[in-house]
């Protein structure tokens, strides 16, 4: 056993950034959770730890329901990449989950200056859409989330996610100030205790890790 761990440890060491992401896409693919993690853990670990490995990385500890481990990966991605602008837009979906709201705000920032040629321009709709989301305002959110789907061409995972929102507040009695919203959670999705009367609040929802099969979105 600890020859077997020698020799994974060397094999790793050996491969280059490029390498270990490919290898970590694959294993996403096969839903190999255990060769994602160690492919993206050794490639975060290095002084040339690119944005994208770290954004690889919060997403395969946000599919476990590992957040705290999440957060970090994805601030780390911000940081190492500030124009890998959809690390920021995840890092403050993932403080929304854990109820963090001024923190997600403060992630979400600067993305308010992203011009309108942007590649990522809609990500200005969707985290003003989630900010009104948060203060309860409920048509407000949806203009701004359907703005955000109408724009964004290129991220059809992330699309996804902003339908389930955009579902759970039309399903709002009446849309009433300071209603709860019920987010649907995907099949396999962490298990958020419920809030008093079976209802999530916004600052509940539980979005998930922008992937599909091991590809970054």
């Amino acid at each position: 056993m600890t020859a077997a761990r020698h020799t994974m440890s060397d094999t790793l060491k050996s491969l280059s950034q490029g390498e270990l992401l490919a290898l970590a896409l694959e294993s996403s693919r096969r839903e190999d959770s255990g060769h994602a993690l160690a492919y993206l853990k050794e490639a975060s670990s290095r002084p040339d730890a690119s944005p994208q490995a770290l954004f690889m990385l919060g997403s395969e500890y946000a599919q476990l329901g590992l957040m705290e481990d999440a957060k970090a990966s994805m601030a780390r991605a911000a940081e190492v990449g500030p124009d890998f602008v959809i690390a920021r837009f995840q890092l403050g979906m993932l403080h929304v989950t854990s109820g963090e709201i001024d923190a997600a705000k403060a992630a979400w920032a600067p993305l308010a200056s992203l011009a309108a040629n942007h590649p990522q321009a809609y990500l200005v709709s969707f985290h003003r859409g989630m900010l009104h989301l948060v203060a309860d305002e409920f048509d407000a959110a949806l203009t701004e989330l359907n703005t955000g789907l109408t724009q964004n061409q290129e991220n059809e995972a992330l699309n996804t996610d902003m339908r389930r929102v955009i579902d759970a507040i039309e399903h709002l009695p009446g849309r009433s100030p300071g209603a709860p919203v019920a987010v649907p959670q995907p099949e396999g999705a962490p298990t958020v205790a419920p809030a008093q009367d079976a209802d999530v609040e916004p600052s509940h929802l539980f979005i998930t890790a922008y992937t599909h099969r091991g590809k970054p979105h």
